[in-house]
């Protein structure tokens, strides 16, 4: 009797891969610029970081026995088929884990696309891999194109000190070189996208009602400098850490702490520390809200003759999906992206404390 365990190497060959290529609903075809460590940018303007949620199914019983004899043999258990993604030619390209593990045969594939719509049906498309060689499916995408006013014509105090003190670095497109631009100025501009500038009006009005407005943590906040879609950092007094460590102890319980984040991305805050200070910052330290909205810190532990420190912030509606970084592989169900889309948050946060304090509109 043939060893079962055996298929999968014996179906699979070195040159197998499965080729996923985006157009636009006009049917343009939408290249990926790059991939990064939050998942991919497309070739937009002013690009986000968008996880890529990628369902594979076998089709048909001779496929789901190979990669049920790949689990085995790799030992990753059920649901735990792996790939390895790249970004070729402006596409994505999943080969297999090493050369033996992306086996022969007919797969359904769902792609999902962290703050866009991907049209497919829900089976997902079909594809059939044969021995060395590939297959090619095209994903329509539908981006979010709503933008948002700001208006800081009645902005709040703490929340304009804030803001006059802050630079948001970004990407020059013509010269591809990293600047930096006063946060009003920012803000009124026409090409940061609409989510990096609701993300940070959201955490900055967030900020202002906690854990009340009468001890708001804002009042340690001294600078924004770099705002992404789904988190904003920040240079904060030192100070912040204990205050909230006591936060922690309150038997109100307005925060929990988490200990040191596990998820990558949270070690991203230590890069964009300026290069000076950065062998005084080695630590991370992870804190979280109660209620929905739930704010997430991070703080770098601050070194004790420094009075500050940097910290990371960022907003989940409900049970947070940011430590699911990057390309997102689920051989039985879809992933499901990454992180809060911050414009859709806006009416959450309209009807908390913190509605008082926004200044901004989400416009299509």
């Amino acid at each position: 009797m043939r060893n079962p365990y055996r298929l999968a190497v014996y179906y699979c060959g070195m040159n197998e891969y499965i080729e996923i290529e985006f157009r636009k609903p006009n049917g343009q075809r939408l290249r990926v610029k790059r991939q990064v460590s939050g998942g991919i940018e497309f070739e937009e303007p002013d690009p986000i970081e968008r996880t890529v949620g990628i369902q594979i199914n076998g089709r048909g019983n001779a496929t789901k026995q190979r990669i049920r004899s790949l689990e085995k043999v790799k030992g990753w258990g059920p649901g735990g088929f792996r790939l390895t993604p790249s970004v070729e030619d402006g596409n994505i390209v999943l080969r297999g884990f090493d050369q033996d593990s992306l086996p022969e045969g007919l797969y359904a594939v769902r792609v999902q696309v962290e703050e866009a719509e991907t049209r497919q049906s829900k089976a997902g498309v079909n594809v059939e891999i044969k021995q060395d060689g590939h297959d090619l499916i095209a994903v329509e995408v539908q981006r979010d194109e709503r933008g948002v006013a700001v208006d800081l014509s009645s902005c709040d105090a703490e929340i304009g000190r804030v803001l006059d003190a802050s630079s948001i670095e970004e990407r020059d497109l013509a010269t591809n070189l990293v600047r930096k631009r006063p946060a009003r100025e920012w803000l009124a501009a026409t090409d940061p996208r609409a989510p990096r500038k609701a993300c940070l009006l959201n955490l900055l009005a967030a900020l202002r009602v906690t854990p009340t407005k009468a001890s708001a943590l804002i009042s340690d906040v001294e600078s924004v400098f770099h705002a992404r879609n789904d988190r904003v950092y920040m240079k904060v007094k030192a100070r912040l850490h204990p205050r909230v460590e006591a936060l922690v102890k309150d038997p109100k319980k307005p925060f929990y702490a988490e200990g040191t984040p596990t998820a990558p991305i949270h070690r991203e805050l230590l890069g964009e520390i300026p290069p000076g200070e950065r062998p005084l910052f080695q630590k991370l330290l992870s804190f979280r809200g109660e209620g929905r909205p739930s704010m997430q810190m991070v703080i770098a532990t601050p070194t004790p003759d420094l009075p500050h420190t940097y910290a990371e912030f960022d907003l989940d509606l409900a049970n947070p999906l940011q430590d699911l970084v990057g390309f997102v592989f689920h051989a039985l169900e879809i992933g499901a992206g990454k992180e809060t889309n911050h414009l859709n948050l806006r009416t959450a946060l309209a009807n908390e404390k913190a509605g008082e304090f926004l200044y901004y509109t989400v416009v299509p």
